[in-house]
């Protein structure tokens, strides 16, 4: 009798490992039919010469020497305007053509095709790095979420919940960038240092109400509660900031991401054309400054206003270039 027992008992292991092997087997298998792709997508009727072999153009070398003149300049590209929907746009990547912050979340994810992964830098000067934990808490929010009982319908207690973000929470970029003059080549350079996406987020809550009352997460405030409020946007959104890119670290990764064309779709660029060739609507928020490099919204309330004190240090940096030559 022990030995017929020994016996079912063996049997039945074996049956399991069995069943644990082919379950496993199977998962490798759809596994790797989603990992591995047999091939390129396939978006054209005719052969696509690949953009992963696209190089960013290298820069000219500028010695200190040579710079005469020059001054930093913050400047914000609103995804909102019409002539910068190809950097919003697409909201979820279709083959190689996917958004600026899509591109840029890819690029922070260390995977076999990616060992160097970009790095997130927390101010402006791009020199201490934003901790994984941090970062995780800029790209969401949490928020407090009333539970109620199944059977009477009533609050029996809430429970925090962690709301992430995607690409398309993404409606804004900050641009640090220095405009120099090069007296060896004769000409007026646009050279950005760092970018900063920016969240618009919406404030809400589970428990029925919109989080329109006074407190941290009320939305009574006319502007954002965080950086950047110089738009007085919906009374419930807010701005957050992502975190700072270096431009030149980020490069060879514009180079590589192809940009949908409105003109012509058979002549796509990259990011790193868009950019180089300042083929976006922005506008100035900032000029380097004894004030602490203070905003305009800081001593400018009105928003048209703002938008003129804008153009006007526009203006006068085109006339300081324009003085500086003799003909």
């Amino acid at each position: 009798m022990k030995k017929l027992n020994l016996t079912l008992v063996f049997a039945l292991m074996c049956l399991l490992s069995y069943g644990q092997v082919v379950q496993a087997e199977n998962d490798t298998v759809k596994k790797s039919t989603v990992a591995a792709p047999e091939r390129p997508p396939i978006d054209k009727t005719y052969q696509v010469e690949d953009i992963h072999f696209t190089q960013p153009l290298e820069l000219p070398y500028v010695r200190e020497a040579d710079v005469y003149w020059s001054s930093l300049i913050w400047r914000v590209i609103d995804l909102r305007q019409k002539f910068n929907f190809p950097l919003y746009y697409p909201t979820e990547a279709k083959g190689n053509w996917k958004s600026f912050m899509q591109s840029i979340l890819d690029a922070i994810d260390s995977t076999e095709n990616n060992p160097n992964p970009l790095r997130i830098w927390t101010d402006e000067y791009v020199n201490i790095p934003v901790s994984a934990t941090e970062l995780k808490k800029n790209m969401g929010e949490t928020t407090t979420i009333t539970i109620y009982d199944t059977i009477y319908f009533e609050p029996i207690g809430t429970e925090e919940k962690f709301i992430a973000w995607g690409a398309k929470e993404v409606y804004r970029y900050v641009l640090k960038e220095e405009w120099r003059v090069d007296k060896k080549r004769s000409i007026m350079d646009q050279v950005i240092i760092s970018i900063c996406p920016m969240f618009w987020y919406e404030k809400t809550s589970y428990d029925g109400s919109d989080d329109s009352g006074g407190g941290d997460s009320g939305g009574g405030d006319e502007y954002a509660e965080d950086d950047d409020d110089d738009t007085p946007a919906m009374p419930n959104r807010r701005w957050r900031e992502f975190g700072w890119i270096y431009y030149p670290e980020f490069r060879p990764t514009m180079a590589q991401t192809a940009v949908f064309n409105p003109n012509n779709n058979a002549q796509r660029r990259n990011y790193d054309d868009i950019f180089l060739q300042r083929m976006f609507a922005s506008f100035i928020k900032a000029e380097e400054n004894v004030h602490d490099n203070r905003e305009i919204n800081m001593y400018i309330l009105n928003g048209m206003d703002q938008t003129l004190e804008s153009e006007k240090i526009k203006e006068r940096i085109r006339v300081r270039e324009h003085d500086m030559w003799e003909y």
